[in-house]
């Protein structure tokens, strides 16, 4: 009896959902995204057209659900949920470019994935709210950081808060990106300056 067979109920549609992505990630990596159909991933997952749409509503979902995993929370070590969690007197705003630099070093460990998400002209936002459940825990915690920020008045008062969270995961991604399209090598040393960049851009002028 397969391992697929011998599941059952909510493990079988988990292990179904893992085959369709783990066959979509290698289908995206060895043709390019824009030459794989839906019928190319059910068929290289071994499940029916109907399905993967159980599933998934498009291609691009599953590029969502892979950017999930990439950001997963179980690749977060400990010390770096929040703020205060490590125990540490490393002010918030310098705590953000080692949390970013934290989670690409973390991403790379998944080069493939990586370099593929982030070499394709594709964005999830909804990944990137602060309260949303599917926001991987390195955005929230940078979330957590600037609010910690503003409650010691670091922060322009004239920026809305979740501007600023755009502004600093929108530095992060140009970095992966960077990296992902061969501009440079060096993924981690990327993200870190573009964040810091991005986080001094939020600074109060009292605070420069």
């Amino acid at each position: 009896m397969s391992s697929m067979v011998s599941l059952v109920g909510g493990d079988r549609r988990l292990a179904t959902r893992e085959a369709i992505m783990n066959s979509a990630l290698e289908l995206f990596v060895d043709r390019g995204y824009d030459a794989v159909r839906v019928e190319d991933i059910a068929r290289a997952a071994g499940v029916a057209r109907a399905t993967f749409y159980n599933h998934f509503s498009e291609r691009d979902e599953v590029l969502g659900a892979l950017f999930e995993r990439l950001l997963a929370v179980n690749l977060l070590p400990t010390g770096e949920e929040g703020p205060d969690a490590s125990g540490d007197e490393v002010p918030p705003l310098e705590k953000i470019g080692q949390v970013a630099a934290g989670a690409a070093r973390r991403m790379l460990s998944r080069q493939r994935l990586a370099r593929l998400l982030y070499s394709l002209p594709v964005r999830h936002e909804s990944l990137l709210k602060p309260d949303a459940p599917t926001t991987p825990a390195v955005f929230r915690t940078i979330h957590r950081l600037l609010e910690a920020a503003a409650a010691r008045g670091e922060l322009r008062t004239d920026v809305p808060l979740d501007l600023m969270c755009i502004h600093v995961h929108t530095a992060l991604e140009a970095g992966m990106r960077g990296w992902a399209e061969g501009r440079t090598d060096d993924a981690v040393g990327r993200v870190k300056t573009l964040v810091e960049l991005a986080v001094h851009g939020v600074v109060a002028q009292d605070h420069r």
